[in-house]
Protein backbone atom coordinates (compact mmCIF):
# COMPACT_ATOMS: atom_id res chain seq x y z
CA UNK A 1 0.00 0.00 0.00
CA UNK A 2 2.66 2.71 1.17
CA UNK A 3 4.91 1.38 -2.50
CA UNK A 4 1.99 2.94 -4.26
CA UNK A 5 2.77 6.54 -2.66
CA UNK A 6 6.36 6.78 -4.32
CA UNK A 7 5.32 8.06 -7.28
CA UNK A 8 3.37 10.80 -5.83
CA UNK A 9 6.71 12.10 -3.79
CA UNK A 10 9.25 11.31 -6.34
CA UNK A 11 9.96 14.90 -6.48
CA UNK A 12 11.12 15.23 -2.50
CA UNK A 13 13.31 11.89 -3.23
CA UNK A 14 14.97 13.70 -5.73
CA UNK A 15 15.70 16.46 -3.68
CA UNK A 16 17.32 14.06 -1.31
CA UNK A 17 19.36 12.46 -3.55
CA UNK A 18 21.22 15.55 -5.44
CA UNK A 19 23.91 15.76 -2.47
CA UNK A 20 24.74 11.74 -3.43
CA UNK A 21 24.96 12.77 -7.01
CA UNK A 22 26.80 15.86 -6.80
CA UNK A 23 29.13 13.81 -4.86
CA UNK A 24 29.11 11.03 -7.52
CA UNK A 25 28.45 8.54 -4.92
CA UNK A 26 27.47 5.00 -6.70
CA UNK A 27 23.88 3.97 -6.57
CA UNK A 28 24.76 0.79 -5.09
CA UNK A 29 26.63 2.07 -2.33
CA UNK A 30 23.65 4.09 -1.34
CA UNK A 31 21.35 0.73 -1.11
CA UNK A 32 24.73 -0.85 0.92
CA UNK A 33 24.79 2.28 3.47
CA UNK A 34 21.37 0.99 4.79
CA UNK A 35 22.82 -1.63 6.58
CA UNK A 36 25.20 0.08 8.56
CA UNK A 37 22.41 2.57 9.41
CA UNK A 38 20.28 -0.01 10.12
CA UNK A 39 22.58 -2.05 12.45
CA UNK A 40 23.78 1.24 14.09
CA UNK A 41 19.65 1.52 15.14
CA UNK A 42 19.27 -2.14 15.92
CA UNK A 43 22.31 -1.55 18.64
CA UNK A 44 20.35 1.29 20.11
CA UNK A 45 17.21 -0.75 19.89
CA UNK A 46 18.93 -3.51 22.29
CA UNK A 47 19.82 -0.08 24.77
CA UNK A 48 16.00 0.47 24.39
CA UNK A 49 16.93 3.89 23.26
CA UNK A 50 14.22 4.55 20.87
CA UNK A 51 15.17 8.18 19.99
CA UNK A 52 18.58 7.53 18.49
CA UNK A 53 16.93 3.65 16.91
CA UNK A 54 14.40 5.56 15.31
CA UNK A 55 17.23 8.34 13.63
CA UNK A 56 19.41 5.96 12.72
CA UNK A 57 15.92 3.63 11.48
CA UNK A 58 14.84 6.57 9.18
CA UNK A 59 18.41 7.24 7.91
CA UNK A 60 18.46 3.40 6.68
CA UNK A 61 14.96 3.66 5.09
CA UNK A 62 15.96 6.87 3.81
CA UNK A 63 18.86 5.03 1.56
CA UNK A 64 15.95 2.63 0.28
CA UNK A 65 14.03 5.47 -0.88
CA UNK A 66 16.60 7.66 -2.70
CA UNK A 67 18.88 5.34 -4.20
CA UNK A 68 16.64 4.39 -7.33
CA UNK A 69 16.92 8.17 -7.76
CA UNK A 70 20.53 8.70 -7.19
CA UNK A 71 20.72 6.46 -10.40
CA UNK A 72 18.26 8.10 -12.65
CA UNK A 73 20.60 11.45 -11.83
CA UNK A 74 23.62 9.84 -12.32
CA UNK A 75 22.70 7.67 -15.25
CA UNK A 76 23.53 4.63 -13.83
CA UNK A 77 20.12 2.58 -13.56
CA UNK A 78 20.73 -1.40 -14.32
CA UNK A 79 18.75 -4.03 -14.11
CA UNK A 80 21.22 -5.18 -11.36
CA UNK A 81 21.40 -2.48 -9.33
CA UNK A 82 17.40 -2.70 -9.33
CA UNK A 83 17.96 -6.29 -7.79
CA UNK A 84 20.89 -5.31 -5.45
CA UNK A 85 18.14 -2.55 -3.79
CA UNK A 86 15.81 -4.91 -3.74
CA UNK A 87 18.19 -7.17 -1.95
CA UNK A 88 19.45 -4.85 0.73
CA UNK A 89 16.03 -3.48 1.53
CA UNK A 90 15.02 -6.78 2.83
CA UNK A 91 18.58 -7.25 4.69
CA UNK A 92 17.73 -3.76 6.70
CA UNK A 93 14.44 -4.81 7.43
CA UNK A 94 15.56 -7.98 8.96
CA UNK A 95 18.08 -6.33 10.66
CA UNK A 96 15.72 -3.70 12.33
CA UNK A 97 13.41 -6.28 13.53
CA UNK A 98 16.14 -8.57 14.60
CA UNK A 99 17.15 -7.10 18.11
CA UNK A 100 13.41 -7.53 18.94
CA UNK A 101 13.71 -11.13 18.99
CA UNK A 102 15.84 -11.20 21.98
CA UNK A 103 13.23 -8.73 23.45
CA UNK A 104 10.18 -10.17 22.56
CA UNK A 105 10.59 -13.12 21.04
CA UNK A 106 7.40 -14.93 19.66
CA UNK A 107 6.25 -11.44 17.83
CA UNK A 108 9.35 -10.62 16.64
CA UNK A 109 10.10 -14.25 15.02
CA UNK A 110 6.71 -14.16 13.86
CA UNK A 111 6.96 -10.73 12.78
CA UNK A 112 9.96 -11.76 10.37
CA UNK A 113 8.34 -14.82 9.23
CA UNK A 114 5.42 -14.23 8.09
CA UNK A 115 7.28 -10.38 6.22
CA UNK A 116 9.63 -13.27 4.52
CA UNK A 117 6.13 -15.68 3.61
CA UNK A 118 4.96 -12.09 2.46
CA UNK A 119 7.98 -10.98 0.22
CA UNK A 120 8.20 -14.85 -1.44
CA UNK A 121 5.12 -14.58 -2.95
CA UNK A 122 5.64 -12.27 -5.87
CA UNK A 123 8.88 -13.85 -6.80
CA UNK A 124 7.45 -17.31 -6.43
CA UNK A 125 4.68 -17.04 -9.17
CA UNK A 126 6.88 -15.50 -11.72
CA UNK A 127 8.30 -19.63 -11.53
CA UNK A 128 4.81 -20.22 -13.20
CA UNK A 129 4.05 -17.23 -15.42
CA UNK A 130 5.35 -14.35 -17.09
CA UNK A 131 4.74 -11.49 -14.76
CA UNK A 132 6.45 -7.85 -13.90
CA UNK A 133 6.82 -5.64 -10.89
CA UNK A 134 3.56 -4.70 -10.24
CA UNK A 135 2.32 -3.64 -7.11
CA UNK A 136 0.12 -6.37 -5.35
CA UNK A 137 -3.28 -5.05 -4.04
CA UNK A 138 -2.40 -6.52 -0.55
CA UNK A 139 -1.34 -4.98 2.87
CA UNK A 140 1.91 -5.51 4.60
CA UNK A 141 4.28 -5.04 2.07
CA UNK A 142 7.87 -4.06 2.62
CA UNK A 143 6.85 0.01 3.12
CA UNK A 144 4.22 -0.88 5.18
CA UNK A 145 5.69 -2.64 7.63
CA UNK A 146 8.65 -0.46 7.89
CA UNK A 147 6.23 2.22 8.22
CA UNK A 148 4.50 0.55 11.29
CA UNK A 149 8.38 -0.41 12.76
CA UNK A 150 9.36 3.67 12.86
CA UNK A 151 5.45 4.71 14.13
CA UNK A 152 6.51 2.49 17.05
CA UNK A 153 9.52 3.74 18.00
CA UNK A 154 8.51 6.87 17.54
CA UNK A 155 5.40 6.32 20.46
CA UNK A 156 7.92 4.72 22.22
CA UNK A 157 9.83 7.08 22.97
CA UNK A 158 7.41 9.03 24.45
CA UNK A 159 5.02 6.24 25.55
CA UNK A 160 7.52 2.80 26.05
CA UNK A 161 4.68 1.13 27.49
CA UNK A 162 0.66 0.72 27.46
CA UNK A 163 -1.37 -0.93 29.83
CA UNK A 164 1.91 -2.91 31.18
CA UNK A 165 1.96 -4.02 27.33
CA UNK A 166 5.60 -2.82 25.68
CA UNK A 167 4.70 -0.58 22.28
CA UNK A 168 6.83 -2.37 20.17
CA UNK A 169 5.84 -6.14 21.29
CA UNK A 170 2.47 -4.77 20.07
CA UNK A 171 3.79 -3.10 17.14
CA UNK A 172 5.39 -6.60 16.00
CA UNK A 173 2.15 -8.16 16.91
CA UNK A 174 0.35 -5.55 14.43
CA UNK A 175 3.31 -6.37 11.68
CA UNK A 176 2.50 -9.85 12.34
CA UNK A 177 -1.07 -9.31 11.48
CA UNK A 178 -1.04 -7.61 8.06
CA UNK A 179 1.66 -9.82 7.16
CA UNK A 180 -0.76 -12.62 7.55
CA UNK A 181 -3.90 -11.17 5.98
CA UNK A 182 -1.31 -9.87 3.25
CA UNK A 183 -0.14 -13.25 2.54
CA UNK A 184 -3.83 -14.37 2.19
CA UNK A 185 -4.23 -11.83 -0.48
CA UNK A 186 -0.87 -11.92 -2.51
CA UNK A 187 -1.91 -16.20 -2.48
CA UNK A 188 -5.08 -14.94 -3.68
CA UNK A 189 -4.43 -12.83 -6.26
CA UNK A 190 -1.32 -15.23 -7.35
CA UNK A 191 -3.62 -17.60 -7.86
CA UNK A 192 -5.67 -15.07 -10.14
CA UNK A 193 -2.45 -14.48 -12.10
CA UNK A 194 -1.74 -18.19 -12.72
CA UNK A 195 -5.36 -19.04 -13.74
CA UNK A 196 -5.28 -16.12 -16.65
CA UNK A 197 -1.79 -17.11 -17.81
CA UNK A 198 -3.51 -20.36 -17.75
CA UNK A 199 -6.65 -18.82 -19.81
CA UNK A 200 -3.95 -16.50 -22.21
CA UNK A 201 -1.39 -19.66 -22.70
CA UNK A 202 1.35 -17.37 -20.85
CA UNK A 203 2.83 -19.34 -18.80
CA UNK A 204 6.31 -20.08 -19.02
CA UNK A 205 7.45 -22.59 -21.48
CA UNK A 206 9.03 -24.79 -18.93
CA UNK A 207 5.83 -25.15 -17.50
CA UNK A 208 3.85 -25.78 -20.61
CA UNK A 209 5.76 -28.53 -21.43
CA UNK A 210 5.46 -29.93 -18.08
CA UNK A 211 1.64 -29.79 -18.92
CA UNK A 212 1.99 -31.47 -22.21
CA UNK A 213 3.97 -34.05 -21.77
Amino acid sequence: MIGQLRDKVKNSFLILAKPFAFFKIHPNIVSFLGIPLALISAYFILQNDFTFALIFAILAVTMDMIDGSVAKLLNKTSNFGNYFETMIDKVVEVILIAPFVILYPLPAFLAISFSLIASYAKPRVALVIITDNRDWPAIGEHGDRLLLLLIGMLISIFYPVINSIPIMELVLYLIFATTLIGTVQRISYGKKLIEDAEKNETLLPYIKEKRDR
